[in-house]
């Protein structure tokens, strides 16, 4: 899992472009995108608590206000696209939080199919 070294060592939202989520744009349509996020927002309480991090450290690393963040885990705000990959590198690199992104289905195959190629 090489690309886990790149995730501590850069920002995360610019992660995001750097492993070119435009490619998935393609592969997943909106309705697939609107779940996904659905889902990693359902447990981002529970996500942020077990990998001990405050509002604030996961609002520098998406690049957003901590109320920005806030409204998103209280439901109040929807997560962009690349809120959601960022989010979730994040809390597939944090040992933690890695078998919860895996259990609750916010990581699909299509995409860790795509990163493992990536980062070869």
């Amino acid at each position: 899992m090489q690309y886990l070294i790149y995730v501590h060592a850069i920002p995360l939202n610019h992660l995001v472009n750097i492993m070119e989520v435009n490619y998935l744009n393609h592969e997943l349509d909106d309705n697939r995108k609107k779940q996904l996020i659905d889902i990693l927002t359902n447990e981002l309480k529970v996500l942020r608590a077990k990998a001990e991090i405050s509002q604030q450290e996961l609002a520098d690393r998406m690049g957003v206000s901590r109320q920005t963040y806030g409204m998103i885990e209280t439901k109040r705000q929807q997560m962009t696209w690349n809120h959601f990959m960022t989010l979730l590198f994040l809390f597939k690199s944090n040992n933690g939080t890695a078998d919860i992104i895996y259990r609750i289905g916010a990581y699909p195959s299509d995409l860790e199919d795509y990163i493992k190629l990536n980062s070869e």
